[in-house]
């Protein structure tokens, strides 16, 4: 049964620490509090009035975290990245439906509301919740509310699918930084799913994840330059399995022709475009140096953001 959070169920009032009990916050949950962290370290004003309005601390800090002021920075321009290249995206092509797999707490949710969209958060209840009550707060009542969340498993067709009947029109689907929580087995049942959404409605599906390390490592080179890059990537990896307790998956698709050999047996086919085309309204490189944020903008204008349509 799709559960829908469309108001405000339950208040957080708790200061959230590293170690929430794994009763109250899923390993997503987490995953979704971290990289709002991050993207309020960029400066992204929106992230900022989240976190504030959630009540939490950092999760992170130089206390529990080794090398913890490169990783917070590095982290912070890659998913200022994400953020602003769905956002672009969205806006370029007209996408008036967004349905948002595991987005947590983004800001994706305040813009596009207050551009008049519709938005629905496909989330795990313990996200749902908690963004059903605090997103509508940060877009403010002088602005539109047409954002929801939906509690949804990305292999569950009856969520997948209902989620997606909500809305009237073709339909953007996002989703950033899901796939390393996914075993092959279950993303190729979430594509198959994708699949169906993008035949009855139309629209596409977009996501920087199949082009992660490459993009990743880039980022880090262009602030601490090449012999550091592989490190920092590992060093992320690890800090995001010690904070879930679990393994996660990096290396489902060994090369990006396989991801797009994988989308192809699904139907899907696979347009990679440049990341993004205006950099200027980028909060993070107010912290660069002219070299760092030339580098940032090279890395942008890479095609690195797919976009995924039914063939």
């Amino acid at each position: 049964m799709l559960k829908k959070f469309l108001v405000p169920l339950i208040i957080f009032c708790t200061i959230f620490t590293v170690k929430v009990s794994a009763a109250e916050y899923e390993m997503v949950s987490y995953s979704a509090l971290v990289k709002l962290q991050w993207l309020s370290y960029s400066g992204q004003p929106e992230a900022k009035k989240i976190l504030k309005t959630l009540k939490i601390t950092n999760l992170y800090d130089k206390k529990n975290l080794p090398d913890y002021e490169r990783l917070e920075k590095l982290n912070s321009i890659y998913q200022e990245l994400n953020y602003a290249s769905t956002v672009e995206y969205v806006r370029k092509n007209g996408y008036n439906n967004i349905m948002d797999i595991g987005g947590g707490f983004t800001p994706r949710a305040v813009v596009f509301a207050r551009d008049g969209r519709k938005y629905i958060g496909a989330e795990l209840a313990a996200v749902a919740v908690s963004a059903a009550d605090v997103i509508p707060k940060v877009i403010g009542k002088n602005y539109p509310q047409d954002v929801f969340y939906d509690e949804v498993l990305v292999e569950d067709r009856e969520a997948m699918l209902g989620t997606a009947d909500e809305f009237n029109g073709k339909i953007c689907v996002i989703e950033n930084g899901l796939m390393i929580y996914l075993t092959e087995d279950r993303a190729d049942e979430m594509f198959k799913l994708v699949k169906e959404i993008l035949v009855k409605h139309g629209g596409c599906f977009i996501t920087t994840d199949f082009v992660t390390k490459d993009y990743f490592k880039e980022i880090a080179a262009a602030l601490y330059g090449e012999s550091q890059a592989q490190l920092l990537y590992d060093e992320t990896k690890v800090m995001y399995e010690q904070l879930f307790d679990n393994p996660i998956f990096d290396d489902t698709f060994k090369t990006q022709n396989e991801a797009i050999e994988f989308f192809s047996a699904h139907g899907l086919k696979v347009t990679p475009v440049p990341l993004l085309t205006d950099t200027s309204a980028l909060y993070c490189t107010k912290t660069l140096t002219p070299q760092q944020i030339e580098k940032i903008h090279q890395i942008a204008a890479k095609n690195y953001l797919w976009v995924i349509t039914a063939e």
